[in-house]
C-alpha cells in the first residue's frame, strides 16, 4: 500500500490563499449583480425639502441630504462643489482615506472611479449609519451632506464585503 500511494498521480495543488481570494471575488461579483434592483437608489435621510426615502438615523443626528450629479452617461464631475470635499471610491479603497473637515455641516462629493458598484456611508462611533450615497456605477457621482457633531466617523462602502476588503476610511470633524 505504501508503494501504491507513492505512485498515485499528484493532485493539482492550488495555493489556498489564492483560491480563497478568487472564490471571494467571484462571490462579490455575483452579489453585486444580484443586489441591483432596477437602479433604485439606496435609502438616505431626507432634508425637509426633499421627499427622498428615509433610512434609520440616530435621534441625535441632524437631517442629511444627497444630491446626484453626473449620471451614467460618463460625465463624472472631476471637482467637488466649492463647499464639498471630493471623495473617490474605487476597488477597494476610499481616497483620501482620512478626510478632515471643519464645521458642523459636512458635504462629501463622492465619485465612483472603480469598475465595481460602490457607495459611501458615514457611520458614527455607536455604529449607526448617518447617511449613504445611492449605489454608484462607474463614473457616477453624488454629494451627501449631514450635520455632524465634532468627532471621529467611519467612511465605508456598505455593499457586502467591500468594507472588509478595504473600502473604508475616517472622517474627522472639528468645530
Amino acid at each position: 500500500t505504501r508503494l501504491a500511494a507513492a505512485h498515485r498521480p499528484a493532485a493539482c495543488h492550488f495555493p489556498e490563499d489564492t483560491f480563497v481570494k478568487l472564490l471571494f471575488a467571484a462571490m462579490l461579483l455575483i452579489l453585486a449583480g444580484c443586489s441591483q434592483s432596477g437602479g433604485s437608489p439606496a435609502p438616505v435621510v431626507p432634508n425637509s425639502a426633499s421627499p427622498a426615502p428615509a433610512s434609520v438615523a440616530p435621534a441625535s443626528a441632524a437631517p442629511a441630504t444627497t444630491t446626484p450629479s453626473a449620471g451614467a452617461s460618463g460625465g463624472a464631475a472631476s471637482t467637488a462643489p466649492s463647499n464639498s470635499t471630493a471623495v473617490i471610491v474605487k476597488d477597494f479603497k476610499i481616497d483620501p482615506a482620512d478626510v478632515k473637515v471643519q464645521g458642523k455641516t459636512v458635504s462629501l462629493a463622492v465619485t465612483n472611479q472603480g469598475p465595481t458598484i460602490h457607495n459611501v456611508a458615514i457611520r458614527d462611533a455607536s455604529g449607526a449609519v448617518i447617511v449613504t450615497t445611492r449605489d454608484l456605477k462607474t463614473g457616477e457621482s453624488e454629494t451627501i451632506s449631514a450635520t455632524l457633531a465634532p468627532g471621529s466617523y467611519i467612511l465605508f462602502c456598505s455593499l457586502p464585503g467591500h468594507e472588509s476588503l478595504g473600502t473604508k476610511g475616517t472622517l474627522e470633524v472639528s468645530p
